[in-house]
């Protein structure tokens, strides 16, 4: 039996209005890379369509499509968020996170 990979998303929401921009990543070792996280946050803070300084927060979401595990980080500003290393650290401890739910399943179809 194959099980479909459904991948890692990554999302990005502003606490201000609500909105969230979202992408998937079949293979999501790849945000391990420092700058591929970073390319990945701002291009998602990019699609926000108001992203100010003076929202109330931003959240940093990564979840596990195939078995549902999702956690975030809250970040009180979006200079904060920018930040390369803030992002790449935080993609980086989410993702450790939403694996470690995982050690325990038999298989693991994410491409890990």
């Amino acid at each position: 039996m194959t099980t479909e990979n459904k991948g890692y998303s990554l999302a990005v929401s502003n606490g201000a209005n609500n909105e969230t921009q979202e992408k998937i990543f079949l293979k999501p070792m790849s945000l391990y890379v420092p700058d591929v996280a970073v390319q990945a946050v701002a291009e998602l803070i990019a699609g926000l369509t108001d992203p100010k300084e003076s929202s109330s927060e931003f959240i940093l979401t990564v979840t596990n499509n195939n078995n549902g595990v999702s956690v975030d980080k809250a970040f009180s500003t979006l200079n904060e968020l920018k930040d390369p290393l803030n992002a790449a650290d935080a993609v980086k401890e989410l993702i450790n996170i939403v694996r470690g739910y995982e050690s325990d399943e038999e298989t693991n179809v994410c491409g890990w």
